[in-house]
């Protein structure tokens, strides 16, 4: 009766069929078919708000939790950069901007790093990325070969980031546009002046500017070229100095559990809590960047599974048994989950009132 009617959700397919029939459990049961439709649950659906927001453990010093990204589609300059790696201390908000290409792999990064911010910083004890768990990997042996040493470290993987380099892109951005004005191509050579602006300024979530917290003062600018008195001169002894500074990290990190209280409060209000248990099965969305490119199309289906939960790493975060032919990190946010409910069944017949090619009725 219902081949033509199409998967038109719960209140569309109850129109339909309060249009003709009537029983007194009639809501309940359309409810209860829809939900467990197939179809439904594998081509309907994008990210949901499911997940309370968890934010990272704050950092006690600099440069030891960073997070990394890349920002792309820019155009590409008379040297070929059309990206830029961007690296933020999470503790001080500093930043380095590194251009780079779009094609630029693993092992290009780790050479980038080595050379930016390794010798600048040293090795961080966890790196946050919204990259692939496998790029990562790949990330850490390369550096380690770059270092010349078999230890084997791997980083921490946090599927749900602090959000920390999507704020500083945006940030970036807004610089870049202002500098570089007409000659779009040359954004790489306003990068430095772009970096400097962005580290001389004081961050809303600290309450210093990143070259305050690291060095203890702010370098001079071009506004800072006049008869004024050198500040860098006028910290008194060493024992002062180190005082000052440890003061200010202290600051920073009661600075940056305020901050971060308040954004979780602002963020849960929008979210709900969806906790699964090892041995459930759900169905996860594959976003476009978990696909080959040659993969996507708009019109495949939206979910894969269903997939059994083999844990539960935390609230937002689950590692999910792949199929074999799926060559993506296993672990997903929850919000790209959603519970997998099994098809109705008639009890005489055991008849799949939810199969994809039963003629009779559509969800």
């Amino acid at each position: 009766m219902w081949r033509h009617r199409g998967h038109v959700g719960r209140d569309r397919t109850l129109l339909l069929v309060s249009s003709s029939y009537f029983w007194p459990s009639l809501r309940r049961d359309v409810e209860r078919f829809v939900e467990r439709c197939v179809i439904c649950q594998t081509s309907k659906g994008q990210a949901s708000n499911a997940g309370l927001y968890l934010p990272l453990p704050i950092p006690t010093q600099p440069w030891t939790d960073i997070s990394m990204d890349f920002v792309m589609g820019l155009p590409r300059t008379q040297k070929g950069f059309d990206s830029i790696f961007v690296v933020v201390d999470r503790f001080s908000k500093m930043v380095h901007f590194i251009p780079c290409k779009r094609t630029t792999d693993a092992v290009q990064v780790a050479t980038l790093f080595f050379r930016e911010i390794y010798r600048l910083h040293g090795l961080p004890a966890s790196i946050v990325s919204d990259r692939d768990s496998r790029f990562l990997g790949h990330f850490w042996r390369s550096l380690w070969n770059l270092l010349d040493t078999s230890l084997d470290m791997s980083s921490a993987y946090h599927p749900q980031t602090d959000g920390q380099t999507e704020v500083t892109n945006r940030s970036l951005g807004n610089l870049l546009r202002c500098l570089v004005g007409d000659s779009i191509k040359s954004w790489d050579s306003k990068l430095p002046q772009a970096e400097f602006a962005h580290n001389h300024a004081v961050n809303r979530s600290s309450g210093y500017s990143p070259f305050q917290v690291i060095y203890g003062f702010s370098p001079r600018g071009p506004v800072d070229l006049s008869t004024l008195p050198d500040r860098t001169r006028l910290h008194g002894d060493a024992e002062t100095f180190m005082e000052n500074v440890l003061e200010t990290h202290e600051k920073v990190k009661e600075n940056l559990a305020i901050s971060t209280a308040k954004y979780k409060s602002a963020a849960d209000t929008h979210r709900r809590r969806l906790v699964f248990e090892v041995g459930d099965f759900v169905w996860a969305v594959l976003t476009r960047d978990r696909m080959p490119a040659h993969a996507y199309n708009k019109l495949k289906a939206k979910k894969i599974g269903p997939l059994e939960v083999l844990e539960r790493i935390n609230d937002n975060a689950y590692r999910l048994r792949l199929p074999s032919d799926v060559r993506t990190s296993d672990v997903f946010n929850v919000k790209y989950l959603s519970r997998y409910h099994s098809p109705i069944t008639t009890p005489d017949s055991g008849t799949n009132l939810s199969n994809p090619g039963s003629p009779d009725v559509a969800s």
